[in-house]
């Protein structure tokens, strides 16, 4: 049984370390930032694989970031940048996820 949350997680993140690789200096720290925390979700996610969609991922995710902000005092600008490159990193998933399907 495959675990959609696990594959959207790494799918994702295989794009965040691409994108990481061909940013742009002003978007090292944004990348830097989002890529471990996809670990740290799945590390602390409790979830059962066959309750879970992809979605679910996204939206776990993206409240892990949330509250991350709040704990590290983000300031808007990198909160925004940070918002602007994950729906990058999603849109771009789900067009490779429809390619290799």
């Amino acid at each position: 049984m495959t675990d959609p949350f696990t594959a959207r997680a790494d799918a994702v993140q295989n794009i965040l370390l691409e994108m990481e690789r061909k940013a742009a200096p002003d978007d090292l720290f944004a990348l830097g930032y989002m890529i471990p925390q996809i670990g740290l979700v799945l590390e602390m996610a409790e979830y059962e694989p066959q309750d879970v969609s992809s979605d679910d991922f996204d939206h776990t995710y993206w409240q892990w970031l949330e509250i991350a902000f709040g704990q590290d005092s983000m300031n808007d600008n990198d909160r925004q940048r940070i918002e602007e490159l994950w729906h990058s990193a999603t849109l771009r998933a789900d067009t490779a996820g429809r390619t290799q399907a």
